[in-house]
Formats: C-alpha cells, sequence, structure tokens
C-alpha cells in the first residue's frame, strides 16, 4: 500500500537566520500533514464534533537531515507501524528534492474529551482502516531511522 501524502512547500516567515527552514516549522508542517492524516482515516471534524473525541499526540521523535530553503516543494509521507486499542503509532518521512530531510516518527492517543480527557478505543471503522495501513514486518525492516529511548551516557 502506498503512503498516505501531504504536500505543502516553505512559507517565507518559516525561515530563520540561517537561511533555511528554522527546526520549529518542520514540526509543524508534520502536524499538519499528520492533521490531514487522520482527516483521510475518520477522525475528521465531523466525527471530532459528533464524538467529542479527538487525537492527543503522547509521543514524537524527529531526525533532521537536510535543510530546505524558501518555496521548496515539502512532500510528507505516513506509514502506520501498529495499532492498539487506543494507540496509532506512524512514521513520518519529510522529502524535497528528492530527498529525505526529515523523520518524525509518533504515537497517536485517541482521547474522549468530556468530562476530562481520557484515553478511549478507536471505533472499529477507524481501527479496521488504520490496521488496513499498517506496513509489512519487511517494509518495517527497512526502515533506515527508527526512533529509540534518549538518554545520556556518561
Amino acid at each position: 500500500m502506498m503512503p498516505f501524502e501531504y504536500n505543502t512547500s516553505v512559507k517565507p516567515e518559516w525561515i530563520d537566520y540561517n537561511g533555511h527552514m528554522q527546526d520549529a516549522y518542520y514540526g509543524l508542517v508534520f502536524s499538519y500533514a499528520v492533521d490531514a492524516f487522520q482527516d483521510w482515516v475518520g477522525f475528521d471534524i465531523a466525527y471530532r464534533t459528533e464524538t467529542d473525541c479527538t487525537i492527543y499526540l503522547v509521543e514524537e521523535h524527529k531526525y533532521f537531515l537536510r535543510e530546505v530553503k524558501e518555496s521548496d516543494p515539502i512532500t510528507v509521507q505516513i506509514n502506520v507501524l501498529g495499532v492498539s486499542e487506543k494507540v496509532f503509532h506512524l512514521y513520518c518521512v519529510m522529502k524535497s528534492g528528492g530527498h529525505d530531510v526529515a523523520i518524525s516518527e509518533l504515537m497517536e492517543m485517541h482521547v474522549c474529551q468530556k468530562p476530562t480527557p481520557k484515553g478511549a478505543p478507536i471505533p472499529l471503522d477507524i481501527a479496521a482502516r488504520l490496521n488496513e495501513l499498517i506496513i509489512s514486518d519487511t517494509q518495517k525492516s527497512q526502515i533506515a531511522r527508527r526512533a529509540r529511548a534518549m538518554r545520556i551516557n556518561s
């Protein structure tokens, strides 16, 4: 299965004093891409309004690989690595000019917001769609950069 794709370009206001996209905006682009993916699989505004449920980011790891400049086209490809009752695991690759420029691996949780925010089971129809999108173990083993526990070794 082909990954989900989100397309945009580097905005002038995203450029920092080094002349390339500031690190914070890589996160913004990944966030916009994941929002579009979530809408596509069924967690759209109609779903959120009807159910008072939404998606929370619970963990994210990023790799910055190459700089991008103003007006550069960007594509974010999103693959599903796994799904549990309440959580799904995404692997996102930002590309520009034929190169991987950044990677974001993240865990998202389905949350019902009322009466107070709390993790809740993903609806069966959306869970089925997410499960259909999980890449194979062979594909997972070919991913060059994967998140790992962060720590300082002294």
